[in-house]
């Protein structure tokens, strides 16, 4: 990372998470708190447009608050083409620095070295996948989205 970037992004709180997957193709998650955005149609809107415009980013969803309550854009990416320093370049390049990542976490799912294949004794028939999600990583998101739907 260059100087540039590396002043751009120091002081962002960064918490990274693994979630662990037993089939398909391992993506990652960033959920950025951004300040700065006034509107879901134009910030909002804006946002969206230049995170999906970064190689590697699958889709962007856009949770905009009314209030003091803190606005995000949740991403999911390709870790093998993107890390979260240019998705938060992409967002501070906007309109001069109007938006600003204050915190990011970051979700990858990472592949089971184990196989329950050749597993025996107790519990060999249980071929449950256990996945630890804390409680409140995804039910904001969730229910901002449902309200706004609601109210349309």
């Amino acid at each position: 990372m260059d100087a540039a970037a590396a002043a751009a992004t120091e002081g962002i709180e960064r918490i990274e998470k693994n979630e662990v997957i037993t089939s398909g193709t391992p993506v990652a998650t960033a959920d950025l708190r951004i300040d700065g955005m006034s509107c879901m149609m134009a910030c909002g809107s804006s946002i969206r447009k230049a995170l999906n415009k970064v190689s590697g980013v699958a889709s962007t969803e856009i949770i905009f608050n009314e209030g003091d309550e803190a606005d995000h854009a949740i991403v999911t990416y390709d870790p093998t083409k993107v890390n979260d320093n240019e998705l938060i370049q992409a967002v501070h390049g906007l309109y001069d620095g109007q938006y600003k990542v204050t915190a990011i976490t970051i979700t990858k799912q990472v592949k089971s070295a184990s196989s329950n294949g050749g597993a025996s004794g107790a519990g060999a028939e249980d071929s449950g996948v256990s996945v630890h999600i804390p409680a409140n990583a995804w039910l904001p998101g969730l229910v901002g989205v449902l309200t706004r739907i609601l109210r349309h």
